[in-house]
């Protein structure tokens, strides 16, 4: 056997192995909460966010009456352009309402509010008391439409993202930016969140269950999560090209074996 039918040999195996790491990945690389079984947990209580300045809300006041309504409502606010205006950013800022630096709104009829450190839910029964002196059958609705989350990294749609819910939880703002990809790393996603004292980092394992009773299992208004890629994605990315090299030097290697028989 000479050196060339040898080294051919190697180079066919280690072209096998390429290919098989290539091709897949370990299962439990790409499973969420993986240490669960069937049981009822309790998760944590949902965070109340309190209003700041220069946050913005939907704010509408319904009536029986439409032509009531449109006295306390920004124009605009009803029919088609409610319909078209959430998620649309110029509409947030145009029809919503901006709290000031000093924590108020002005609404039409209503006036000078202040709701700063208000829970979305405070903010709307205060708006709602208001109503009461005017109508009897008006009813507030309130949203917070500043409520974004970025989302970055290794997930098929990295951005910002806008939340017309009350909350949101973790899974629900990876669902925003179409899941994961493989190569990320489930274990170890960084979490920035902001605080009066600065911003704060949280390291997120999204394979174990106690996320479910974490802090980070909530995101907030202006939480950032970053998901870095695993260890091993240069690797799978390159491999595909490292097979096709390896098979080039094989086939000329048994060409030159073949010319020198």
């Amino acid at each position: 056997m000479n050196w060339i039918t040898m080294n051919k040999r190697y180079l066919i195996l280690i072209l096998a192995i390429v290919v098989l790491l290539s091709s897949c990945n370990k299962r439990t690389q790409l499973l969420y909460i993986n240490n669960i079984s069937n049981e009822n947990l309790k998760t944590p209580n949902i965070p109340q966010y309190t209003l700041k300045p220069g946050d913005v809300l939907y704010i509408q006041i319904i009536t029986q009456d439409p032509t009531v309504s449109s006295l306390f409502n920004n124009r605009g606010m009803g029919g088609s352009m409610q319909s078209t205006m959430f998620g649309n950013e110029s509409g947030n800022y145009l029809y919503g309402y901006s709290v000031s630096d000093s924590g108020y709104i002005q609404l039409p009829v209503l006036g000078k509010l202040k709701i700063a450190e208000m829970t979305i839910n405070q903010c709307r029964e205060a708006i709602q008391q208001k109503t009461e002196k005017y109508l009897t059958d008006g009813i507030a609705v309130v949203k917070l439409l500043s409520y974004k989350v970025t989302i970055l990294g290794e997930v098929k749609r990295p951005g910002v993202f806008t939340n017309l819910k009350d909350n949101l939880t973790i899974f629900e703002g990876l669902g925003f930016a179409g899941d994961l990809t493989d190569y990320a790393q489930r274990t170890n996603v960084l979490l920035l969140r902001q605080t009066p004292e600065g911003v704060k980092t949280i390291r997120v394992n999204l394979q174990d269950k106690n996320l479910l009773f974490s802090e980070a299992y909530y995101l907030i208004p202006n939480d950032i999560l970053v998901v870095e890629p695993r260890k091993g994605k240069l690797f799978s990315m390159n491999s595909p090209n490292i097979a096709i090299y390896l098979s080039i030097v094989s086939t000329t290697l048994l060409l030159i074996n073949y010319l020198m028989k």
